[in-house]
């Protein structure tokens, strides 16, 4: 698969390794989810891989703020920020892809580290990225889901627009989130069992 967007290389001209890897991971912020541009979204409500780890964020801090005492809150908000961290060079890689999770996941193991080569010296965010890749962990388990619980809501704000096709979506995040306590949100936008 090639990368469906690529942004002019800016990079090239800047000495100092963390403002080369911001410009990098900045790609995020224009590069759009590609499952929502292959059912018909438009660019212009499209959105973003940088918009979705926003989200992500957010969900993960207020949800287990609220419902998760047991997490270590820091840790879900580091790892919810790098989870997609390698797409700004792979783009948003999707199950129609014809990409195994095996390749998806070298694929992005090799971009995190070039991305983060010279800031990331003690590996710390590659071993974030890593366990929530893995979802042994509570903390990456519960961010696992929330990154379905995000891909839920936007889909059925999607579908509440008009847009057709996010059914697939829905029960995506149906099948993913198994927690009751994430479940209960979802029902509250008929999301779980998508009751009328």
């Amino acid at each position: 698969m090639k990368v469906k967007y690529r942004e002019k290389n800016i990079t090239n001209s800047v000495s100092d390794p963390l403002v080369k890897a911001l410009l990098e991971i900045g790609r995020l912020k224009s590069c759009f989810r590609q499952g929502w541009l292959k059912r018909g979204v438009t660019k212009e409500v499209g959105e973003s891989i940088a918009d979705h780890c926003f989200f992500v964020v957010l969900s993960a801090m207020m949800i287990a703020d609220r419902d998760f005492p047991e997490l270590d809150k820091l840790k879900l908000i580091r790892m919810a920020i790098v989870h997609e961290l390698a797409e700004a060079t792979v783009g948003d890689i999707t199950p129609v892809d014809g990409i195994t999770e095996e390749e998806k996941y070298l694929m992005e193991q090799k971009a995190f580290r070039e991305i983060l080569k010279d800031v990331d010296v003690d590996g710390a965010y590659l071993r974030l990225w890593e366990e929530f890749e893995k979802a042994e962990t509570p903390e990456a388990k519960f961010i696992k889901q929330i990154d379905k619980f995000e891909m839920g809501l936007q889909a059925y704000k999607y579908a509440e627009h008009g847009f057709s096709g996010m059914d697939e979506f829905l029960n995506s995040t149906n099948r993913v989130v198994s927690d009751d306590r994430i479940k209960e949100l979802l029902k509250d936008v008929k999301i779980v069992g998508n009751e009328g």
